[in-house]
């Protein structure tokens, strides 16, 4: 997966409404959001006057620049990257910076979201990525997320900030760790997990609608191999961060 591949053309175009008759109403206070191609003009969404266009280059240029000056190997990840005209993300794996459980190294990464359909707005988030298994996992409490809605615009804060702040953190994260790997798991947290994903999804990862007899770290591990593998990449960001509020990780 490369960089380009994120990169389309996207336009804003008013919109009308056809009758029977040959003239056309414009619709005011809406646009439409379209990609053209050689032979037409694909509607992506139809949204408010409000909405602020912010492009994937718009966002993945300055980032992508900032990353390169922290001093640390980056690359692109493909194990949770997508691109579709309506939604993308894009992961960056940090591989020397590594937090650890029993089995396996986990790298840090950032998981950057926009959209063009207001299914979301500009997200970033911390997490990890498990080596022996490519789960993916997101730190959205322990190591701080950011937040951007299309409707105000959009102003990117600092990686320096937030690639410093998680770096000061990193040490929290690996204690919650260790702490996991020697909790069981109780009532309250399969409760937290069943609003998170649904009574039956929950059941479908662990085999059993009893509480398990694992570690709340190993349930972790099942739920995240589940996302990772199972679900649609598109579908991947949402649930993870499901889990990790409701794991409070």
């Amino acid at each position: 997966m490369k960089i380009d591949d994120f990169y389309f053309p996207v336009l804003e175009q008013p919109i009308a409404l056809m009758d029977d008759t040959p003239w056309m109403s414009k619709i005011n206070g809406y646009k439409a959001i379209v990609a053209p191609d050689s032979d037409d003009n694909h509607v992506i969404s139809v949204v408010k006057d409000t909405y602020k266009l912010v492009r994937n280059e718009e966002l993945i240029e300055p980032f992508v620049d900032q990353v390169s000056k922290l001093g640390v190997r980056w690359r692109i990840d493909p194990s949770h990257s997508f691109c579709r005209t309506n939604r993308m993300r894009l992961q960056i794996t940090f591989p020397d910076i590594l937090l650890k459980d029993n089995e396996s190294d986990i790298a840090l990464s950032l998981f950057l979201h926009n959209s063009y359909d207001q299914s979301e707005g500009v997200r970033l988030f911390w997490g990890g990525i498990r080596s022996i298994c490519t789960n993916g996992v997101v730190f959205g409490n322990l190591l701080g997320s950011f937040y951007g809605r299309h409707t105000h615009g959009f102003n990117f804060e600092n990686i320096y900030k937030h690639f410093g702040d998680a770096s000061d953190k990193i040490q929290s994260v690996q204690k919650t760790i260790i702490s996991m790997e020697s909790t069981e798991v109780d009532e309250k947290t399969m409760d937290k997990l069943q609003k998170a994903l649904g009574k039956r999804r929950l059941q479908d990862i662990i085999s059993t609608d009893r509480i398990p007899d694992k570690s709340q770290w190993e349930l972790l591990n099942d739920i995240t191999y589940y996302i990772s593998h199972d679900v649609a990449k598109s579908k991947r960001g949402d649930l993870q961060l499901k889990v990790s509020k409701a794991l409070a990780i």
